[in-house]
């Protein structure tokens, strides 16, 4: 009788909490319809999935595009320093001669030309001896700044050297461009640095032919005076 009377309580305890489910709209389906909510869960999992796999690799890409490795700096004071020497225009290579710019290289030079005083001329103060000390002059600043560009290629070409041997030390896509950028830089300053070689060449084949014109002036200005003088 007693467990009759628990079984009744029982029973009338999952009826009223099923009543109250029922009451309180708790949603109830068959299979079909769990199984069709679980696939959509499934679902939508994989696209969050999917979604946070590709904002990652966005992260990593970003992360990869930014950053500071040092590489433009390398070498670089070397190379400004080295191309300042020479400036860009020959009215100053032949001040900065005159001036005493270019120390031991521009004195082993004069001391190679061996310029004649200009006082030692018949006449100091004519056209002779000033073509004369200013063909000296143009000659000593062309070696001298030539001598100066050579080391200044050699500046260029190893540093070069120095950047072409870190290329497999990059260690992402920042730091392999910043790389790439100095190595186009240094490669910029070595074909100025061969353009003002070219420039003094040219300008020391110009000053030969003015040399042979004015041989030829003061010929013709001698023989013309003995002619005259006939």
């Amino acid at each position: 009788m007693k467990n009759l009377k628990k079984f009744g309580l029982a029973a009338a305890v999952s009826l009223a909490i099923a009543g109250q489910a029922q009451a309180t709209g708790v949603p109830v389906g068959d299979a079909g319809t769990w199984m069709a909510l679980a696939q959509n869960l499934a679902t939508l999992q994989q696209q969050y999935q999917t979604l946070k796999d590709q904002y990652e690799t966005q992260g990593g890409i970003l992360k990869n595009l930014q950053g500071t490795y040092g590489r433009g700096s390398i070498g670089l004071d070397d190379s400004i320093n080295s191309a300042s020497v020479v400036p860009g225009s020959w009215q100053e290579v032949v001040s900065r001669q005159n001036s005493g710019a270019y120390g031991s290289k521009q004195s082993y030079y004069e001391e190679l030309v061996n310029t004649l005083p200009q006082e030692l001329f018949a006449n100091p103060e004519g056209n002779r001896a000033r073509d004369y000390q200013l063909s000296s002059d143009s000659v000593v600043a062309a070696l001298s700044a030539g001598d100066a560009l050579y080391s200044e290629v050699q500046v260029h070409l190893n540093n070069l050297a120095t950047l072409g041997s870190q290329v497999d030390t990059t260690t992402n896509a920042k730091d392999a461009a910043d790389l790439q950028n100095r190595i186009a830089t240094e490669n910029g300053m070595l074909s100025s640095a061969q353009s003002k070689l070219q420039a003094l060449n040219m300008n020391l084949q110009a000053n030969l032919a003015n040399q042979e014109n004015q041989a030829t002036s003061d010929n013709e200005q001698f023989f013309r005076w003995k002619d005259g003088n006939n």
